[in-house]
């Protein structure tokens, strides 16, 4: 009966080990699904020029940095307005980095704020394999 507690016990265990990473993975592909929905919202505001329907969407930070206009052209200057079948999502830390384009492009930046996934920026731009080359400002500050 002891042995029989013993392999119980060590059973036990090994699932609580393979348990963490895979809660890991499963909550890093959630928070990566939460960005890409707010990008595929932000693309049908920014292409109606909603700017109500834009503002949940954006960090404080972005909003009192770079406050949603209309384009000329149509969308919402600042905004992406569409989307590769092959984009490109992945986790940054505590963030997540989304490039709309098939290999290379913008990447923009979601965080997690009040809850919620938001839009908070640029980032840089995704180069040939697979580096992001950061954007900054005009005097110079990271985005």
């Amino acid at each position: 009966m002891a042995r029989r507690a013993g392999w119980v016990a060590g059973a036990i265990a090994g699932a609580a080990l393979l348990a963490v990473p895979a809660s890991r993975g499963a909550r890093s592909l959630m928070m990566t699904r939460r960005a890409v929905a707010t990008f595929v919202a932000i693309l049908a505001a920014a292409d109606d020029q909603d700017l109500d329907a834009i503002r949940p969407l954006c960090t404080d930070r972005y909003l009192r940095a770079r406050p949603p206009a209309p384009s000329p052209g149509g969308g919402v200057v600042g905004f992406p307005r569409g989307i590769h079948q092959n984009f490109q999502a992945w986790r940054e830390g505590a963030e997540v980095w989304l490039c709309p384009t098939d290999r290379v492009g913008p990447v923009y930046r979601f965080s997690f704020e009040g809850g919620a996934c938001r839009f908070d920026g640029l980032v840089g731009l995704l180069r040939p394999g697979g580096r992001v080359e950061r954007a900054t400002g005009p005097a110079g500050e990271l985005f």
